[in-house]
């Protein structure tokens, strides 16, 4: 087998070359990496490269100024080189690189896929030079074989001076005049004349115009100047087609004389293939010698009987030993005792069944007595038939034994780390397919084996209408490269259905381009159920702290009535008779008071009531507020507070529950009534409490924001105000679940809650709601 060629990569971030690394592992080349342009020069000197991909931006020497060093002092082709960059190339810059060998640019983060078919094209090219010197090494027997038929043929020329008109070589006479004569069948195929067209013009009508300058039209003075020392010897020259294409052509002249006069002729054959032969096989072992001698790899050529006759530089490099160590020997004893069987059988297989072994791998002992681990390539020197001997490629792939060693010791703890986690992780692929689980997740979603979760599609465990939230987590982490603790149904294999909570973590390659995630999987149905009564509590607690407020409001008109019905019985008493008119306006009166108290009285039974099963409906966030305010409105007159309500007009409906927003609303408003009065407390002089609710819309999303002048919250406290059972009030005075139930609900309806607080100004709470969830 062909040694592989070299392959040079040069990036000055050492993550990048891993990743150029993990790209070429499977393409079959000796791979050469540097991390900067002296150090690329300094492992490539004297080497021949079959590409280079070569970062352009680096310090100290930069792509270009690499790329023109490596090609500059090569008189051969120059190297192709691919370069890549995270910034777009200046239409110069591009000139330049073009200049200096490029043949691609390639831009950062770049596909994986498109950057091995970039590689896979050389390598392809690669190959076709291999064959090619395959194809010169037989065409040089022909050509020797053909050398030994022409030395036949010139003599049987010199002997026969004239010969059929029938050979497949051009036959010309001509006189002393150079006057063409005769002209064969074989003439008229490699020149295009018929003997008609040239018959009595000068032999220079088959010479092109600059070889007959320069050479002075050799076949004329040879005929006319009568040049005998030429005579019965085989000369190259270039011939001219009737087309007026140029061709190498041999030619061999004889001379011989009648009566007549003195006449030559001329045997011409067109050398075209053979040319073109030499030269493919001048370069193929200029190549050969140059892959062997600058290739990472060792060669070595084996005779028929397996003796080693032929051995490259590199011997000592790859197996420890100098080549003079194993000439003339066959197996070498460095295999390592435990692999000899198994080589030994190796060769059996290439010698009795004419196979091709490819990266074979066992192990050698080296000249310093350490393990080495080797990938063996062998084949038959195989030509009609014969075994001639066997060529070898042999590589140290000790490091990379040592790296596949760690990775699996990196699996393992990953494996653990993975099962050791409390909550279920699963990994997927980018099409959503599951490719590792760990023990929780099992038991989470209920699966018996293995094959129950892996290589089955995510969705398949999410119910339908949970389906668009899942797509929605996808999007958010491929945007943002993580979604943290939403909120979704999980479907267990059972078909049973349980709350979760689900984090996505985006995992990338080292060029940030995305490989996989990584979903961890909480189940919630406890939480949930504890939180719905925590909130149900947190409602009634509210109502109570409200009541004398809701007393007030329902006492209003009861006292309106009661002063109604006193005006019509004062009435009835002074004339004994009541008018219509006045009767039914006053009774409007009160039953236009009873139906706010009716009104009242629903209102609260729906707030106080669990909404655990509630379907989202859409509402009007400005009502959800009104609802909330008329609540609390009379306690705050009553404590002295202004509440300042400014509502939004055009403010579009939003999906979720009227009740639980106005529950969200009632807490903030607590907690800003409590700052307001804490902050009055602690101040001697004059302070005005004032609450304000605002909604409006801002950048596509829908806010409700609560303020208030309070005593604010500190830089210390203000990161964990929504962690449950945190709370900065005094001991008795709250649970410290108000604005962890804020959260969660806010959440649900697909929302964030942000909060601004200091100590001199005050609290300002934004409620931040997606407009794109309206309906």
């Amino acid at each position: 087998m062909r040694p592989f060629p070299n392959l040079l990569i040069v990036d000055d971030t050492e993550e990048n070359l891993i990743f150029l690394e993990s790209v070429i592992r499977k393409s079959k080349v000796n791979l050469i990496r540097a991390l900067s342009g002296f150090e690329a020069l300094e492992r490539i000197e004297g080497m021949e490269l079959a590409l280079a991909i070569i970062d352009v931006n680096m310090p100290g020497m930069n792509g270009y100024e690499l790329a023109e060093k490596i090609n500059g002092d090569r008189l051969g082709e120059k190297v192709p080189v691919i370069f890549i960059t995270a910034s777009h190339i200046r239409e110069t810059d591009a000139l330049k690189g073009y200049g200096s060998g490029a043949v691609d640019y390639i831009l950062k983060p770049f596909n994986y896929t498109f950057l091995q078919s970039k590689i896979n094209v050389f390598l392809d090219l690669y190959n076709q030079r291999i064959k090619i010197i395959k194809d010169a090494e037989v065409l040089k027997k022909s050509i020797d074989s053909l050398a030994v038929v022409h030395a036949a043929l010139k003599k049987s020329e010199e002997k026969f001076r004239s010969v059929t008109l029938s050979a497949k070589d051009a036959i010309i006479t001509a006189d002393s005049a150079g006057i063409i004569s005769g002209w064969n069948k074989g003439a008229e195929q490699i020149f295009g004349y018929t003997e008609k067209e040239v018959a009595g013009k000068e032999l220079a009508v088959i010479m092109p115009s600059p070889h007959a300058e320069r050479h002075g039209n050799y076949i004329s003075r040879v005929v006319q100047g009568g040049e005998y020392h030429a005579i019965g010897k085989t000369i190259e020259l270039s011939g001219l087609h009737k087309n007026g294409n140029e061709f190498p052509i041999e030619l061999s002249l004889a001379e011989w004389s009648t009566e007549s006069g003195r006449f030559f002729t001329g045997i011409i054959r067109d050398i075209s293939d053979r040319k073109r032969g030499e030269e493919a096989l001048r370069k193929s072992e200029e190549l050969f010698r140059s892959v062997v001698n600058n290739s990472l790899d060792l060669t070595t050529l084996t005779d028929a009987e397996g003796k080693i006759v032929f051995i490259s530089p590199q011997c000592e490099k790859v197996v420890g030993y100098s080549a003079d160590t194993f000439i003339g020997k066959t197996i070498p004893e460095i295999i390592h005792p435990e692999d000899v069987g198994r080589c030994q059988q190796m060769w059996e297989k290439v010698l009795n069944n004419d196979l091709e072994i490819k990266d074979y791998e066992y192990r050698i002992i080296d000249g310093q007595g350490e393990t080495r681990w080797v990938s063996h390539s062998a084949k038959l020197i195989n030509i009609n038939g014969k075994v001639l001997g066997i060529q070898n490629t042999i590589s140290n792939i000790t490091e990379r034994k040592k790296a596949e060693e760690a990775i699996k010791v990196s699996e393992e703890k990953y494996r653990t780390m993975l099962n050791a986690s409390p909550d279920g992780i699963l990994i997927i692929n980018m099409k959503g397919v599951i490719t590792e689980v760990s023990d929780i997740a099992f038991e989470l979603l209920g699966a018996e084996i293995r094959d129950d979760l892996v290589g089955k599609k995510i969705t398949r465990f999410i119910p339908p209408d949970e389906k668009s939230m899942m797509h929605e987590i996808i999007e958010r982490t491929l945007n943002e490269g993580l979604a943290q603790n939403v909120g979704i149904k999980i479907r267990k294999k059972q078909q049973t259905l349980f709350a979760a909570e689900i984090s996505t973590t985006l995992i990338q390659d080292p060029n940030g381009a995305p490989l996989s995630f990584m979903v961890i999987l909480r189940d919630i149905s406890q939480r949930k159920k504890m939180e719905t009564k925590q909130m149900h509590a947190d409602r009634m607690a509210n109502l109570g702290e409200m009541a004398s407020g809701i007393a007030h409001e329902i006492n209003q008109p009861l006292n309106i009535i009661s002063l109604v019905m006193d005006k019509i019985l004062f009435e009835s008493a002074k004339t004994e008779t009541i008018e219509y008119e006045f009767l039914k306006k006053k009774s409007d009166k009160i039953f236009e008071n009873i139906t706010r108290m009716r009104n009242i009285i629903d209102h609260i039974r729906a707030f106080s009531r669990s909404h655990e099963e509630y379907v989202l409906t859409a509402f009007d966030v400005n009502t959800s507020i009104e609802n909330a305010t008329s609540m609390i409105m009379a306690q705050f007159k009553h404590l002295g507070i202004t509440l300042n309500v400014q509502l939004g007009r055009q403010i579009p409906q939003i999906l979720g529950n009227i009740y639980k927003l106005e529950q969200v609303i009632l807490n903030l408003l607590v907690n800003a009534k409590d700052a307001v009065i804490e902050k009055k407390n602690k101040r001697q002089d004059y302070f005005e409490m004032i609450i304000g609710v605002e909604s409006y819309l801002e950048n596509q999303l829908l806010i409700v924001e609560i303020t208030d002048n309070g005593i604010g919250i500190s830089n210390d406290d203000i990161q964990h105000v929504i962690l449950p059972f945190y709370t900065t009030k005094d001991e008795g005075q709250g649970t410290g679940l108000g604005l962890t139930i804020c959260y969660q609900i806010i959440k649900e309806m697909g929302g964030t809650i942000e909060i601004i607080s200091d100590t001199v100004h005050g609290t300002k709470i934004k409620l931040l709601l997606e407009i794109q969830r309206k309906k």
